[in-house]
């Protein structure tokens, strides 16, 4: 009778043990597909400084569409970039970029202020600007979004980009189940990362 107990106590911990793998595995960032590279582009960022495709390298980002004065998903959009970027506090793996189309607007010293009022206090938040043909070619083949009728046409989207500047998923910007998603991602990507730095 022992034994029966025993067998069954062994049986259930090993069904334990293989569901926790299948878990842990399912949840590798390999099992986020790899849609594209980012093309090459240069921007200035809220503080004069020049900021590239080359920036993304070796970093897992999150990156936007947004404007200043946007009165609709913006600043709903903002509140969950900053939730993800104070979560992310530590790991300095981690960066965001947000992309103005509004331009026209938001140049520098607005970005710069935008960044302020916000609680962007250190360069793991970029927020990005150009000429307007730059960003609607970047965010329509480069991203393969909307980019008509700008800036109140942007989409609302989060973009998961890993180390090697590869898009890997797209998440709404303005739901919490998405984000809670993307978290996750987020920090799949980072162990990942960590996990190769250590190998090399």
């Amino acid at each position: 009778m022992n034994k029966s107990y025993l067998y069954i106590f062994l049986c259930v911990l090993l069904m334990g043990f293989g569901a926790s793998w299948v878990i842990n595995t399912a949840n590798e960032s390999h099992d986020i597909p790899i849609i594209k590279k980012v093309p090459n582009f240069n921007f200035i960022n809220q503080n004069g400084e020049f900021f590239s495709d080359n920036h993304l390298k070796g970093k897992i980002t999150v990156l936007d569409f947004f404007f200043t004065n946007c009165p609709g998903p913006c600043p709903i959009m903002t509140y969950n970039m900053k939730s993800l970027y104070d979560d992310f506090s530590n790991s300095e793996e981690v960066q965001f970029v947000s992309i103005t189309v509004d331009p026209k607007n938001d140049n520098i010293e607005v970005l710069k202020n935008y960044a302020k009022i916000n609680g962007i206090t250190d360069e793991r938040w970029q927020l990005l600007t150009s000429d307007l043909s730059n960003i609607k070619s970047l965010k329509r083949e480069g991203f393969m979004l909307f980019a008509d009728e700008l800036p109140q046409g942007h989409a609302i989207k989060f973009i998961l980009i890993d180390d090697n500047q590869n898009i890997r998923k797209y998440f709404d910007g303005t739901d919490e189940a998405s984000l809670t998603i993307l978290k996750k991602d987020i920090t799949n990507l980072v162990r990942e990362l960590k996990r190769y730095e250590k190998r090399t």
